[in-house]
């Protein structure tokens, strides 16, 4: 299988891309398109989004049992390095309120041991796993949390393809749920299980079917930007979270080309833009390290999709590896 870019009429081998991919994937479980009655729902917040260098600054799950909360979990985390202005501002955590709290490694155990070999349940759920999985690992030198996985965004997408947005704060906006201090973990839970249960619910009571639905679009979404770069074919998923989805990197990638990276993209039914702008919806973050000129860490992209975000735009920032979650997600 090769991936074709119209703009530069050459061709990428993705077998060296798929081997990593696998290899990231290892002993994180299967992305589930189901309902089932007994789960964990899962929240964190973090310094920042990427899982191999961000820390976790609170942990929260929510143990569902036959459809009922029976119990619940929920710390906040002191982090090695400092919350910066905009995760402050975004989650309401602040250097002060955590710096009594226990760290990562102290609690993380019985975090995992509170999730045990549950069907997990989130929002944008391959994002909070990851954090979890690579800080249990680097507490514990351990390869765990296999748990098979649900997301919420994904079911909404299938039930309702008409809502312009799909983030928590739309569903929970739809179906008419409160949930007051958003962005604080616990919240999120509950207001993330109030969302699966009346999804269920709206997919029982519509006989909507949760097969994956390849649908043929017309040509207007085989083209991808300014880049002309052409999806090998128009058979989407429209379930999946980059279908019809625009999307921006910025920084070198370690694991594939730009070229491959875009190319993906395309094959999901997403649009590629140059630029963050109002329409842009995932900024995936390579490695800035080669660039000299950028401070922080964070580049003008990362930096103008912060201001996006604290404006209510319907933008995730992501890291490369959340990013191959993503698109190895069946």
């Amino acid at each position: 299988m090769t991936f074709e870019v119209n703009s530069k009429n050459s061709y990428f081998d993705d077998s060296e891309v798929n081997k990593n991919i696998t290899n990231l994937d290892i002993k994180k479980g299967k992305s589930l398109l189901e309902l089932v009655d007994d789960y964990v729902v899962i929240d964190i917040e973090t310094t920042g989004l990427d899982p191999s260098n961000d820390e976790i600054i609170e942990l929260a799950a929510v143990k569902v049992k036959d459809n009922k909360i029976i119990d619940t979990y929920s710390t906040l985390c002191k982090p090695e390095q400092k919350i910066d202005g905009f995760i402050e501002e975004l989650t309401g955590i602040s250097n002060e309120m955590v710096k009594n709290a226990p760290k990562i490694k102290d609690v993380i155990e019985k975090y995992i041991s509170f999730i045990g070999d549950a069907v997990i349940v989130g929002h944008n759920v391959s994002f909070d796993k990851n954090f979890i999985y690579y800080n249990y690992k680097r507490s514990t030198y351990k390869l765990w949390l296999s748990n098979d996985r649900i997301d919420t965004m994904r079911l909404a997408r299938k039930s309702f393809p008409n809502l312009k947005h799909h983030r928590l704060r739309d569903i929970v906006e739809y179906f008419e749920i409160n949930n007051e201090n958003a962005h604080r973990a616990i919240n999120d839970c509950f207001a993330t299980n109030e969302c699966y249960l009346k999804i269920k619910n709206y997919i029982k009571d519509n006989d909507i079917s949760l097969k994956k639905n390849n649908s043929r679009t017309n040509n207007s979404f085989t083209r991808i930007d300014l880049r002309n770069i052409i999806a090998i074919n128009d058979n989407f998923d429209t379930t999946h979270l980059l279908y019809k989805k625009y999307c921006v990197f910025t920084g070198k990638l370690d694991k594939m080309t730009r070229e491959s990276a875009v190319q993906i993209v395309a094959n999901f039914g997403g649009f590629n833009e140059n630029n963050v702008t109002n329409k842009t919806n995932f900024l995936i973050l390579g490695n800035n390290d080669y660039n000299s000129s950028i401070k922080d860490g964070k580049s003008s992209k990362h930096k103008k999709a912060e201001q996006h975000i604290l404006q209510g735009n319907d933008l995730q920032i992501i890291s490369e590896n959340v990013f191959y979650d993503i698109i190895n997600d069946e």
